[in-house]
């Protein structure tokens, strides 16, 4: 495939991402409630290097990405927040988030990954999945501030995924004194994008 289209397909995929909204944010709730029973997603280092049991859209190379980027992107350690051990954060990630996309997205998703993986490298001499916690927050906030829009568009919409997949997580809210949905609470019946009353 030739870097244009690759480049093309990163691009697709990022759009498609960059779509979630917290309406979505509550349908992986859902779904991860059920993940959540599978088992939990904090591994340790020495588990980096393959992908656990139970995750079915992810590989090594983006199970890699994606767990170093949990750990840079969820500093939870040390504050009221639930713990990444305590929070299937990669099963979510898997199940609830990539397991829906569309096979093209999914597959502009995995090129953009293979892209950002690569991208430290010049700058850190190593991939990000291999940087120590300070230069891989530092590569993801020169990526975030970058002059190139691909590489800013990569960055928020791989952070976004970890963050979604976390906080899609109801023991996730407890900290934050939220209790879900209230229309659940309530048993109001959705009435899908119907216009407000008048």
């Amino acid at each position: 495939m030739s870097l244009a289209n690759q480049s093309e397909r990163v691009e697709q995929a990022i759009a498609a991402l960059q779509q979630f909204s917290r309406r979505d944010f509550l349908k992986f709730a859902a779904v991860s409630a059920g993940v959540a029973s599978v088992g939990m997603a904090g591994l340790p280092s020495s588990a980096w290097a393959t992908v656990p049991e139970g995750i079915h859209f992810m590989g090594d190379a983006e199970y890699k990405v994606f767990h170093q980027l949990m750990q840079v992107t969820l500093p939870v350690e040390g504050t009221p927040l639930a713990s990444l051990e305590q929070i299937p954060v990669m099963k979510t990630l898997d199940a609830a988030l990539l397991a829906g996309m569309a096979p093209h997205v999914l597959n502009g998703l995995k090129q953009g990954i293979s892209f950002f993986e690569q991208g430290a490298v010049k700058s850190y001499g190593k991939p990000f999945s291999e940087l120590e916690s300070k230069d891989a927050t530092a590569f993801c906030d020169a990526w975030g501030e970058a002059a190139d829009p691909m590489q800013r568009g990569l960055v928020t919409v791989l952070k976004k995924l970890v963050e979604l997949a976390y906080w899609a997580n109801p023991p996730t809210w407890v900290a934050l004194g939220y209790d879900g949905p209230v229309s659940k609470r309530w048993g109001l019946k959705s009435l899908g994008n119907a216009p407000m009353p008048s």
